[in-house]
C-alpha cells in the first residue's frame, strides 16, 4: 500500500526546500555554472576570431613580416639630371661620394650599445645620442627606414665599417652621389643648390617614391625642375642572411634617370657682364643686369653681384653661412628677380605709352618746363608743392624721352597743376611767357590739359607686365607694386592726389619694379608688344641628348596698341642715346645705333621711393634694346646707391660684350655726339635720321 505524506507536512517540506537559496530556479549555483559556460564560449568565440584574422584576413601581412627577416627591399636612388649651357656646355654633374646608414630593425636589441659605441668610436660621435636614436627608430612606424651615421667619411672610415659587418649589424656604406657645379659662383643664383631632404620633407614625399637620403632642390633651377631632374627611385627585393649580407636578388626594377636641362644662359656673355657690373659697383653694395632675346623671353644672361659659390653648400660651416647672411651687399639673394625698387625716369616710357594710347599727347604735343612744376594746395593757399625737373626748354615725346624732362611726363599723368585762385598771380614777365607759349601751341603753366590719371597710367604699366611676377623659371620671384586710389585708401587711409599721379608718372611714389619685370618691359617695346614669360632653361634632354620637353615661347599678353606708338617711344629711346641721357652708352658702343633710357630713383633709407618734393640717395637704372633697326636683345641694368648715367656706361659696355660675342657689330651711324655741344640742325638732323631709319 502506497504510503502518502501526511496532509501539510510535506507541502511545507518542498515549499521549504524551492526557498532554501541553493536550490529553485533562482539558485546562485546554476546561475554560476551558466556564467562560466558563457564566458568559455566567448573565450572560444575570441580565439576562433583571432585564428580567422591572423590565417585568412591577414594571412598575406604576417607572411611578409616573417619574410622581413630574410628578405630585403632595397631602393635604388635614380641619377640626378645634368645642367648645361645654351651651347651644351656641361654646368652640374654628379660626382661619387659615401654615406653611413644604419637600420634599426637589423640591430639585435643586445647589440644596440656595442653597435652604437662602436660607431661612436669611429666617427667622434656620442654613443649615447646614437643609441637614442635607434631604439627610437625601433619603435617607429618605419624601423627599416635608414638613419644616416654619416655623410661625408673618409676612404678610410668607410674601410673600417665595410670591414666590421659582422660586429655591426645593420651599417652599411651606401654609395650617393653629390653635385658639382662649373661655374658654381658665376651662375649660382641661376643653377641654386640642392640639400638634404627633411624628415617632413620625406613624409610628405614618400608616395613619389623619395629616399632618406635622397638631396632635394634647394634654390634656381635645382628647385624649379626638382621633379624633372630628380628622376625616379628603383628597388632591389633581395634575400639576407642573418647579419644582413645579401644571398641573391630576387627582382630587380632599375632606376629611371632624371632629365638634364639646358640653359639659354650664354655663358661668355654671363662672364663679361659680371666682370663690368664688379668693375662699375662703386660705393654700390650690389648691382644686376638681365639680357633677354625680345622675339622669345630666353635669358640670355642674368647677374647679380655680389654672388656666392653654390659648391660651398656641400660642406659650409654654420659662421660661413652666417657671414653671407650678414653680407650688406646679401650675396644669397637674387637681385635680378626677388629685389624690387623704384624705376625712376625709366618708368617714362610707360608714361609715354599711356599718353599716346589715351589720345592725352600726340607725337607733337609740346609742354615748357621752367624746371619745376609748382602744384597748389587746395584748402591751404600758402602751401606750395614744388615737384622738380632735371632739365628746362620745350620738349615733345621724342626729347622729353630723350631728355628725361620730368614736368612733361607730370602733365602727360596727372594735368594741368592745381593753382589756388588765393595766391598771388605770377610775375608779369613769367605770365608774359606763359601766354606766349600758349598763343604758339605750347602747353605751359597751369593752361587747361588733361592728363591720363591714375587708372589708366596703372593700367598700361600692368599690360607691359608690372605689377605681379614674369613667370619665370626661378624661385621667389616679386611682383613689384602699382598703386592704385583703393590700394592707397586701404594702406594710409589717405584719398589719391594729383601729386600721387605726377610721382607715379616719373617712377617714384608707391611705385617699385624688380630689373627682370623692366627687361621685360623693354622687350615688349623693342618687339612691337608682345609680353614674353622669360625662361632660363631652353629644353628638357634624356641622357642620349635627345630633347623630350622642347621650350616653347610662352606670350603672357600682347598689347592693344598702335604700332606706331611703340615706334615713336622706340624713336624717343634712340634719341637718348644719341643726345640725351642715356650718352655714356653711346660713348661704350658708338657703332651701333641703340635705343635706352636711364633713371636715377630716389628713396629713403628703408629703400620706399620719396616724393617729387623730397630728396634722398639715389639708385641708378639703365633699359635699352639693340641694335635699333631689327631689335635682337633688351636688357636692363641697375646699381644700388649710384645715377643713371653711371649705370648708363655699364649698360654700354655690355651692349658692346653682346655685340662682340653674337657679332652684331656693324657700322651704323656717325661719331658719338656731346649733347652739350649739340646744335638745333645737328639735333634735327639726327631726328630725322632716326625717323628714316623707323620706317
Amino acid at each position: 500500500m502506497e504510503r502518502r505524506p501526511r496532509p501539510g507536512k510535506s507541502e511545507g517540506v518542498a515549499r521549504e526546500y524551492a526557498q532554501h537559496p541553493d536550490h529553485g530556479e533562482g539558485s546562485p549555483v546554476r546561475f554560476k555554472i551558466w556564467l562560466l559556460a558563457g564566458f568559455i564560449l566567448l573565450l572560444f568565440g575570441i580565439l576562433t576570431v583571432q585564428l580567422v584574422r591572423l590565417q585568412i584576413l591577414q594571412h598575406d601581412q604576417y607572411v611578409a613580416r616573417a619574410a622581413s627577416n630574410r628578405v630585403r627591399t632595397i631602393s635604388l636612388p635614380p641619377a640626378r639630371g645634368l645642367i648645361y649651357d645654351a651651347d651644351r656646355n656641361l654646368l652640374v654633374e654628379n660626382a661619387p661620394a659615401y654615406r653611413i646608414t644604419l637600420v634599426a630593425a637589423e640591430i639585435p636589441d643586445e647589440e644596440v650599445g656595442n653597435v652604437s659605441a662602436e660607431l661612436a668610436e669611429l666617427f667622434d660621435l656620442q654613443a649615447w645620442r646614437i643609441e637614442q636614436q635607434i631604439w627610437e627608430r625601433k619603435y617607429s612606424n618605419d624601423p627599416f627606414l635608414p638613419l644616416l651615421v654619416h655623410e661625408e667619411p673618409t676612404p678610410a672610415q668607410v674601410i673600417d665599417v665595410t670591414s666590421s659587418r659582422s660586429t655591426l649589424p645593420g651599417v652599411s656604406v651606401d654609395t650617393v652621389s653629390v653635385r658639382r657645379y662649373e661655374h658654381g659662383q658665376l651662375l649660382g643664383h641661376i643653377l641654386g643648390y640642392v640639400g638634404k631632404i627633411t624628415e617632413a620633407e620625406y613624409e610628405e614625399l614618400s608616395g613619389e617614391r623619395y629616399l632618406y637620403s635622397d638631396q632635394i632642390g634647394r634654390a634656381g633651377v635645382e628647385a624649379a625642375y626638382e621633379r624633372q631632374l630628380r628622376g625616379t627611385a628603383g628597388r632591389d627585393i633581395v634575400e639576407v642572411d642573418a647579419i644582413g649580407n645579401v644571398l641573391r636578388t630576387l627582382d630587380h626594377s632599375p632606376p629611371r634617370p632624371g632629365l638634364s636641362a639646358v640653359l639659354t644662359i650664354d655663358i661668355e656673355l654671363q662672364q663679361r657682364i659680371e666682370e663690368i657690373l664688379n668693375n662699375h659697383l662703386g660705393a654700390s653694395l650690389y648691382a644686376s643686369a638681365v639680357v633677354l632675346d625680345v622675339h622669345s623671353g630666353q635669358v640670355m644672361a642674368m647677374v647679380s653681384v655680389p654672388n656666392y659659390d653654390v659648391n660651398v653648400y656641400s660642406e659650409i660651416t654654420t659662421k660661413e653661412y652666417q657671414d653671407l647672411l650678414d653680407n650688406p651687399g646679401q650675396p644669397l639673394k637674387n637681385h635680378a628677380v626677388q629685389d624690387q625698387f623704384p624705376p625712376g625716369s625709366i618708368f617714362k616710357v610707360v608714361t609715354a605709352i599711356a599718353g599716346l594710347a589715351e589720345d592725352a599727347v600726340d607725337p607733337e604735343t609740346r609742354i615748357y618746363s621752367p624746371g619745376m612744376l609748382e602744384v597748389h594746395h587746395e584748402l591751404s593757399p600758402g602751401i606750395i608743392y614744388r615737384f622738380g625737373d632735371t632739365t628746362q626748354g620745350v620738349f615733345n615725346i621724342r626729347t622729353a624721352l630723350a631728355e628725361s624732362s620730368n614736368v612733361y611726363f607730370y602733365y602727360v599723368a596727372g594735368g594741368d597743376p592745381y593753382r589756388n585762385p588765393e595766391n598771388p598771380p605770377r610775375h608779369p614777365s613769367e605770365q608774359e611767357r606763359v601766354d606766349e607759349l600758349a598763343e604758339n601751341g605750347i602747353v605751359a603753366g597751369d593752361v587747361e590739359f588733361d592728363g591720363v590719371g591714375n587708372q589708366a597710367l596703372a593700367h598700361w604699366a600692368r599690360e607691359v607686365g608690372f605689377d605681379s611676377p614674369t613667370g619665370v623659371d626661378l624661385a621667389g620671384e616679386a611682383a613689384g607694386l602699382i598703386t592704385s586710389a583703393e590700394q592707397k585708401l586701404q594702406a594710409f587711409g589717405e584719398e589719391w592726389r594729383d601729386g600721387d599721379t605726377y610721382n607715379m608718372a616719373i617712377g617714384q611714389g608707391f611705385t617699385t619694379v624688380t630689373p627682370l619685370q623692366m627687361a621685360v618691359a623693354t622687350a615688349a617695346i623693342a618687339n612691337g608688344g608682345t609680353v614674353y614669360e622669360p625662361r632660363v632653361v631652353k629644353e628638357l634632354i634624356d641622357s642620349e641628348g635627345r630633347v623630350i620637353q622642347p621650350w616653347q615661347p610662352v606670350v603672357r599678353n600682347q598689347l592693344d596698341i598702335d604700332p606706331e606708338i611703340l615706334r615713336i617711344v622706340r624713336e624717343g629711346m634712340a634719341l637718348c642715346t644719341l643726345m640725351g641721357t642715356c650718352h655714356d652708352a653711346l660713348v661704350a658702343l658708338p657703332e651701333m645705333l641703340v635705343g635706352g633710357k636711364t633713371g636715377t630713383a630716389e628713396f629713403n633709407q628703408t629703400g620706399t621711393a620719396v616724393s617729387g618734393a623730397e630728396e634722398g640717395p639715389t639708385h641708378g637704372w639703365f633699359i635699352a634694346f639693340a641694335p635699333f633697326d631689327d631689335p635682337q636683345i633688351a636688357m636692363v641694368v641697375f646699381f644700388e646707391f649710384s645715377a643713371g648715367y653711371l649705370a648708363a656706361g655699364a649698360g654700354g659696355e655690355i651692349l658692346r660684350a653682346w655685340a662682340e660675342t653674337s657679332g652684331a657689330i656693324a657700322s651704323a651711324i656717325p661719331p658719338p655726339h656731346a649733347r652739350v655741344a649739340i646744335t638745333d640742325e645737328e639735333y634735327e638732323r639726327l631726328y630725322f635720321a632716326v625717323r628714316e631709319r623707323s620706317n
